[in-house]
């Protein structure tokens, strides 16, 4: 697995959990018209976005060096990967696309 298959799963996670969440406060205040319970579920979702959101920007680390990634991973690419355009880590100079044993020894311990 490469630096960039790690960084790439944290963030496709994370945007699945962004996205699912904003529809839940989306849903929860739309529906609290009708049902005003859900209003709670609508401030339960905000919550949630709002952790998650705060979790993309300073838990997105790189793998070798422990840089925070998370600004840079979410602002570029897709919602669900980072840009093939990034080739190297701006903390530590690794190769985003070749598997570094530094990072495999990071992992285990």
């Amino acid at each position: 697995m490469t630096v960039r298959d790690v960084l790439n799963k944290k963030k496709r996670y994370i945007a699945i959990l962004l996205y699912f969440s904003f529809a839940i406060f989306l849903l929860g205040f739309l529906f609290s018209v009708i049902f005003p319970a859900f209003a709670v579920i609508g401030f339960w979702g905000f919550g949630i976005f709002f952790v998650t959101l705060g979790y993309a920007y300073f838990g997105i680390r790189c793998p070798v060096c422990r840089g925070i990634w998370g600004i840079l991973a979410m602002r570029s690419g897709t919602p669900f990967s980072i840009s093939r355009k990034l080739k190297f880590c701006p903390y530590c100079g690794v190769d985003l696309d070749s598997q570094d044993e530094r990072m495999l020894l990071n992992r285990t311990g």
